[in-house]
């Protein structure tokens, strides 16, 4: 049956080599076989969609310690001109990139989840704080920022060519690293504790998107989205054709990132005044909530 599946696959997919390139961070190859695509792709997008439902339903059901935390925030009735100015800066920042990728043909990298992370910060910058969704973006966010500190830590630029797009590349990185930062610090969100629950359904979310979106966008164009049809150069080539779910585990891993080095941070930094009243009565409400919390926490860990 696998066999027939993949046939169907390379029928349908992109003319790709079967031997790599390795001097090219852009074009796919058949570094797996298609028959190897169509096993892990059911088995990928099958788990992850799961994970996805049991961990949400875990961690946001109504009367949730999560859910109570919404009830007790109030949103600030305007954005400051520091959160405009930061909302215009990402704004600038990702139509460069947007005019970096259409000048060489290659839009569908936009669909790289670094574009995807600026697309979405704007969105939670830009959206009504009334609503539910700015919010879980955001604590979503705190999970998988270590794809921007590994993008700075060893960038791949080796198709970087045009004016400004190795400067631009940074200068969208360190945004990035720096504007949920900025979010905590204006005092506007709401912010969650930490959660195993939150953090498996942050990965089912990432892992989710790789394996059923860019997967397949990368097999329909023969373009290697985020390493999906080969890996970079590095540890990864290690492991040869398991190297895709040594770099799920290895998400995993570092998804808990949010446990110390955003976790660290949320702790310390300072947070602005919203005004007397409202900053009162929020940070009241507030308490009481994170009482409750901690309280279900005891009692889970004690059942």
């Amino acid at each position: 049956m696998f066999e027939n599946m993949g046939d169907y696959l390379l029928a349908i997919a992109a003319e790709m080599p079967f031997e790599t390139d390795w001097n090219s961070s852009l074009n796919g190859s058949w570094y797996l076989s298609p028959r190897r695509h169509t096993v892990e792709f059911l088995i990928y997008n099958i788990l992850f969609f799961c994970t996805v439902r049991y961990f949400y339903r875990r961690a946001l059901y109504p009367g949730s310690p999560i859910s109570q935390l919404f009830n007790a925030y109030e949103a600030p009735r305007s954005k400051s001109k520091i959160e405009i100015a930061v909302l215009v800066t990402m704004a600038a920042s990702l139509l460069t990139t947007v005019m970096h990728k259409w000048a060489r043909g290659g839009m569908i990298y936009l669909l790289q989840p670094c574009h995807m992370s600026a697309m979405m910060l704007i969105a939670i910058l830009a959206g009504p704080k009334t609503k539910k969704w700015p919010h879980i973006l955001l604590n979503i966010y705190f999970h998988i920022m270590w794809g921007t500190m590994l993008a700075l830590l060893s960038p791949d630029l080796r198709d970087y060519d045009q004016v400004f797009e190795v400067e631009n590349f940074f200068i969208e990185h360190f945004l990035l690293l720096l504007t949920p930062f900025y979010m905590i610090w204006s005092n506007r969100y709401v912010i969650w504790p930490v959660s195993m629950d939150v953090a498996l359904m942050s990965f089912s979310y990432f892992a989710l998107y790789h394996s059923a979106i860019l997967s397949s966008m990368a097999l329909l164009r023969g373009q290697n989205l985020n390493y999906l049809l080969m890996p970079p150069p590095g540890p990864l080539q290690h492991f040869g054709k398991w190297y895709r779910p040594v770099m799920y585990l290895f998400c995993v891993l570092l998804t808990m990132s949010r446990y110390f080095f955003v976790e660290v941070l949320i702790q310390v930094l300072p947070r602005r005044k919203v005004g007397l009243n409202a900053g009162l009565a929020q940070a009241a409400k507030a308490a009481a909530a994170q009482k409750k919390l901690v309280g279900a926490d005891k009692k889970k860990k004690a059942l």
